[in-house]
C-alpha cells in the first residue's frame, strides 16, 4: 500500500470525511495525489464517495479494505466464469 493511501485510510478511521478536508489534513500530498488515490482505492472498493452536494464529496470506509483484488469465479473445469453467458 502507497504512503498516501495509507494517510488517507487513517483519517478515515474516525468515520467519514469530506475530500476537501482530507485534502487539508495531507499538506504532503497535492490535490491531484489526494484524488488519484482516493478514485484508485474506490474502484477497489476500499472506500466509498457519496456526493452530498453539486461538488461536495464524502469519503467513507468501504466493506473491502484489504490491497489484493480475488480472484475471479471460477467453473468445474476450472475456467473463468463468464457474466455474457
Amino acid at each position: 500500500m502507497l504512503p498516501i493511501e495509507e494517510a488517507i485510510l487513517e483519517k478515515l478511521q474516525s468515520g467519514p470525511r469530506c475530500f476537501d478536508e482530507v485534502v487539508s489534513d495531507l499538506p504532503n500530498f497535492s490535490w491531484g495525489e489526494v484524488f488519484v488515490s482516493v478514485d484508485g482505492m474506490s474502484r477497489e472498493g476500499r472506500v466509498f464517495l457519496r456526493q452530498l452536494g453539486f461538488s461536495t464529496y464524502q469519503i467513507s470506509l468501504g466493506a473491502r479494505r484489504t490491497e489484493f483484488r480475488s480472484p475471479s469465479p471460477t467453473n468445474a473445469n476450472g475456467m473463468h466464469a463468464s457474466l455474457s453467458g
